[in-house]
């Protein structure tokens, strides 16, 4: 069951979170009643409300668990300004059970338009006819993906739209499809082949083994002189929900070839910082390096602000100059995008 979400605005997240938690600590029997088949209006009128407290552009749904029964979603539709607050809303709340879950992301099930059907735009149709194409991007793990459905030439521009990302979150999962996948669009013409089990394993073969940090290696220039750097990918934040400070650490260096980079015996010492911020993260996580004329600048993010502050006690013995450490709020990692 989805439910969309309802018009209101409130000035504390923080408060509207531990106000929904305590409201669900009543009203989770009347939940499962619900789930159960038993029709409860006011639970879905109270339930919009809640969410919407958080925020209005929030999403909310139940549906089938895996380790739990039942599964309450809290979605922030893949906006990433929305992501880390639902995030938020997750982590205050109870451990799962065995009757309910709880998520931030619409999870998916690759065979879960085998029998299901849709009523839009006047129209019903069959999903078990979408059909997919996936060009794996051969510079980057990302696949850009093509939905196409018999039906298509009959409906209206956005209601293709609308199927085209619905039925990539209904097979692949929020998450999934925010990490792994690049362009999506409907397909002008039949053509698309890929069933959706098809398109999930395509996906999944994207992923790296268990324990393994992908980095990519570039280089360019910046106001003229050359830099190199260094970035995990894919560099998104849905792979990391919850972590949206960003903190920038600048790091001078005195000994310095002619194009701006370190000499070689200045890595010594960058790097002895660098696994010493590494060892007191607080939660952080380092997802790119970039050096150039001078500067060695490591970009982090953190889900909560005391991880920069463990940071700058770390720095202030730097003798080649002051180590400028800055956070910023970055949910859409808008910080980091020249380099994902």
């Amino acid at each position: 069951m989805i439910f969309k979400r309802r018009r209101k605005t409130e000035p504390d997240p923080a408060a509207a979170i531990e106000r929904f938690w305590d409201w669900w600590a009543t009203a989770r029997p009347r939940a499962e009643r619900q789930i159960a088949g038993h029709p409860d209006d006011a639970l879905i009128a109270e339930m919009g409300a809640a969410v919407s407290a958080i925020h209005p552009e929030l999403d909310w749904e139940f549906t089938a668990g895996t380790s739990s029964r039942h599964l309450l979603v809290i979605s922030a539709v893949g906006d990433p300004r929305l992501r880390a607050l639902a995030e938020r809303w997750r982590r205050a709340g109870p451990p799962p059970d065995e009757t309910f879950g709880y998520a931030t992301a619409r999870q998916g099930n690759p065979t879960a338009l085998a029998d299901a059907q849709l009523e839009i735009a006047g129209h019903r149709l069959d999903l078990a006819e979408l059909r997919f194409s996936a060009e794996v991007d051969e510079d980057r793990p990302r696949v850009h993906v093509e939905v196409w459905h018999p039906r298509f030439p009959e409906l209206p521009e956005g209601a293709r739209t609308q199927i085209t990302f619905l039925s990539l979150d209904w097979i692949l999962g929020e998450d999934a499809v925010g990490i792994w996948v690049g362009a999506v669009t409907p397909a002008s013409g039949p053509g698309a082949s890929l069933t959706g089990p098809e398109l999930a394993a395509v996906v999944g073969g994207l992923a790296p083994a268990e324990g393994e940090e992908p980095w990519l290696s570039m280089s360019g220039t910046r106001r003229g002189r050359p830099l190199v750097a260094m970035a995990q990918t894919p560099l998104r934040p849905a792979r990391w929900p919850g972590h949206d400070l960003h903190i920038r650490v600048e790091v001078p260096y005195s000994r310095r070839d002619d194009n701006g980079f370190p000499a070689k015996e200045a890595f010594p010492d960058l790097y002895a910082l660098e696994d010493h911020i590494a060892r007191h993260l607080d939660g952080a996580v380092l997802v790119a390096h970039e050096t150039s004329d001078g500067v060695r600048t490591t970009h982090l993010y953190a889900d909560r602000p005391a991880a920069a502050e463990a940071l700058k006690p770390l720095t202030a013995a730097w003798p080649d100059g002051r180590v400028r450490i800055t956070v910023t709020p970055d949910p859409a990692w808008e910080q980091v995008a020249h380099l994902a």
